[in-house]
């Protein structure tokens, strides 16, 4: 099988992240749970993997980082954690239901009031019209730093310097980002990062982390034990143990750890070599008649998504899947406003994930193939 859904989850994992799971799994231990040598080596792992990923995402001491089950958590609990009851929130049409769901929940409840920006004709969200929607009951934004459809990225830069000059809590989704497109929250004015553990930073599914200025005051989502103020019946005032209840995925964590430390180590080679084979998969599609790109020519990201005229993407799909044993997603990825603005809401998308181990020879053999498909439908 050749994989191209590495913007769903990354094939490749290090052998140093398959290590670091069997050996916490053989030496299980509870973090924060007893005072015995495996109980403090366990906590100790989960306090350096915290610091690690705090550094390397640019994150001083004015901030925090909990450890979440997947980036859908993390932006649940910056959403419902932070939310100002009768305020304004901004959001875009290029975010993922892990966005939008909790949004529109709370827009309906009468909880917020909700303005969604719209990309430009260039497919991006223009950080001059953003500044445009805020008003001044404004209190939180909620963008992505790269599209999971289009492969977008969004200047962040320019959206937190905007947020910061009008007290506006930012919040970016780092789900297709991180750690490939630089991110520094400190420098870019990110009041709140959400991740995952199991995509770019190639660690095991089930992790994901939530990087917050301390300022905010997060409430928690989950209430339960936390191995510290154990004699109360209420949860500790300060992070992390306030907004992580309950026992850690230690090897989880042991996993993301690795392969975050992997992942940072190789960025600017894995990042030049995943914009050659977008370029590739680009032009290359650009070239077979009845195909329709919805990703940007300059886009180079990692993620090209595409229809052939005349087909739905998820017959595709499965083609690409049982006669050349490729893999791709192929729908509505979860993002049904940026599939209404493409005018791709009935068809959805085939969307190609491209990985730091695919290759050159595969790129041809999917460009060979969806040629192929393509012709049967001409």
């Amino acid at each position: 099988m050749i994989y191209f859904d590495n913007a769903a989850t990354s094939r490749f994992k290090p052998k140093s992240v398959r290590k670091a799971v069997v050996k916490e799994l053989k030496n299980s231990a509870n973090p924060g749970r007893g005072a015995h040598r495996d109980a403090i080596r366990a906590s100790m792992l989960v306090e350096n993997a915290r610091a690690y990923l705090l550094s390397a995402l640019g994150a001083d001491d004015d901030y925090e980082l909990v450890f979440t089950k997947n980036c859908t958590e993390a932006l649940n609990l910056a959403i419902f954690g932070t939310v100002i009851p009768k305020t304004h929130v901004v959001t875009t049409a290029l975010e993922h239901n892990s966005v939008l769901r909790p949004l529109f929940k709370l827009k309906d409840e009468n909880v917020i009031s909700l303005s969604v920006l719209n990309p430009d004709r260039f497919g991006k969200i223009n950080p001059a019209h953003f500044e445009r929607m805020l008003g001044n009951d404004t209190r939180l934004a909620v963008v992505t730093a790269q599209s999971n459809v289009t492969g977008m990225t969004t200047d962040l830069a320019a959206i937190g310097k905007i947020c910061a000059g009008h007290n506006v809590t930012l919040l970016a989704d780092g789900a297709q980002a991180v750690p490939l497109t630089k991110i520094n929250v400190k420098e870019m004015n990110v009041s709140m990062l959400a991740a995952p553990g199991h995509k770019g930073l190639h660690g095991p599914q089930g992790t994901g982390f939530l990087i917050f200025k301390r300022d905010l005051n997060v409430r928690p989502l989950l209430l339960g034990g936390t191995g510290t103020d154990s004699d109360s019946v209420y949860m500790p005032k300060s992070p992390p143990e306030s907004l992580e209840a309950g026992t850690l995925n230690a090897a989880g964590i042991a996993g993301l750890f690795e392969g975050a430390k992997w992942s940072f180590k190789h960025a600017e080679a894995s990042r030049r070599h995943v914009e050659k084979l977008s370029e590739k998969i680009i032009y290359g599609l650009r070239k077979i008649p009845g195909v329709t790109l919805y990703t940007a020519d300059d886009c180079f990201t990692g993620v090209v998504s595409f229809n052939l005229k005349g087909a739905d993407s998820t017959e595709v799909g499965d083609i690409l899947n049982e006669k050349y044993h490729i893999a791709v997603r192929a729908g509505l990825h979860c993002a049904p406003l940026v599939h209404n603005a493409n005018g791709t809401l009935d068809v959805g998308a085939v969307r190609v994930g491209i990985g730091v181990d695919n290759t050159e020879k595969e790129a041809d053999k999917l460009l060979s193939a969806v040629k192929s498909i393509a012709a049967k439908f001409r």
